[in-house]
């Protein structure tokens, strides 16, 4: 009878773990069958107002608000080529290099590098063919689905990486072989004041409004001002006598309780205006968390 038990018992593990590995078969099959589709500018714009960053774990660290405050990592972030990001051009598919970055994250909480699955085929960002060799795409994984998406010259350096404990986000790039050619992206993330302040700085027509919200709006001088759409504007500040002049372009969303800020600006001498252009271009069509 013992001897039995001990047979019984062992049969039923073996049909127990036949049946395990054949799950765990069939969901590796099915997930290797399900790719990222193409995803356009309007698409992913819906998905990022509908995403919600997690919110990192309270703990010690740093919230980037709307001074963009935070010294920046101790350490320059390290990036790793982790594969290409497709895009969906009118001559067909065309491809740059993804390069992961490795940033620094307040709170607790810190997700892998490397996007768990290929990023999306991107559709509306058109760069010549010729051209394709020059740009690199920039990515910092933001969570589980979701990241920041930069375009810049590939030989480009990313200086600062970093998500506050509020998921704001600053990153900051360079040219090395000149380091005053820069860019910087900021996201307010959750912080609904820091982003009512800068959308009444950079939308002076909304100045009004963030000043009844509480908050008191920097006053800039814009050399050039044009309104892309109903969320994004691109500009030009003024600066003194300057070799190197300041562009940018900037994304508001006024929700119920919900308003969200982002931005890019690039500092750059006038002959590489058409870099800029195609920088600021591509932040207009994926100005938020990319979804993948």
């Amino acid at each position: 009878m013992k001897r039995n038990g001990i047979t019984t018992s062992g049969s039923m593990r073996g049909r127990l773990f036949i049946l395990t590995v054949a799950v765990v078969i069939i969901l590796l099959c099915t997930t290797s069958l399900t790719g990222p589709g193409s995803m356009s500018a309007d698409e992913q714009h819906g998905q990022g107002q509908n995403h919600q960053v997690q919110e990192p774990t309270p703990g010690e660290g740093a919230d980037l608000g709307a001074d963009e405050t935070g010294s920046g990592s101790v350490n320059q972030p390290a990036t790793v080529q982790c594969g290409v990001l497709k895009l969906d051009q009118p001559g067909g598919i065309g491809q740059i290099p993804l390069y992961c970055i490795s940033g620094t994250f307040y709170g607790g909480f810190t997700p892998p590098n490397v996007p768990h699955t290929d990023l999306p085929t991107l559709r509306g960002v058109s760069l010549p063919v010729s051209e394709l060799t020059r740009w690199g795409a920039f990515f910092l994984n933001g969570g589980s689905n979701h990241g920041y998406l930069l375009l810049a010259p590939r030989h480009w350096k990313v200086v600062t990486a970093d998500i506050g404990m509020n998921g704001s986000v600053k990153i900051e790039m360079q040219d090395p072989s000149d380091p005053l050619i820069r860019a910087t992206y900021l996201d307010t993330g959750s912080c609904g004041g820091c982003a009512t302040q800068l959308i009444g700085s950079y939308f002076p027509d909304m100045r009004a409004w963030a000043e009844e919200q509480g908050m008191t709006p920097d006053t800039l001088t814009f050399e050039k001002r044009s309104v892309v759409n109903e969320h994004i504007v691109q500009y030009r500040l003024h600066k003194d006598a300057a070799a190197y002049r300041k562009y940018g372009a900037a994304y508001r969303f006024q929700g119920q309780d919900d308003n969200r800020f982002t931005m890019l600006e690039v500092e750059a001498p006038e002959p590489r205006m058409k870099d800029v252009e195609s920088m600021l271009d591509f932040f207009a069509k994926y100005p938020t968390a990319l979804v993948y």
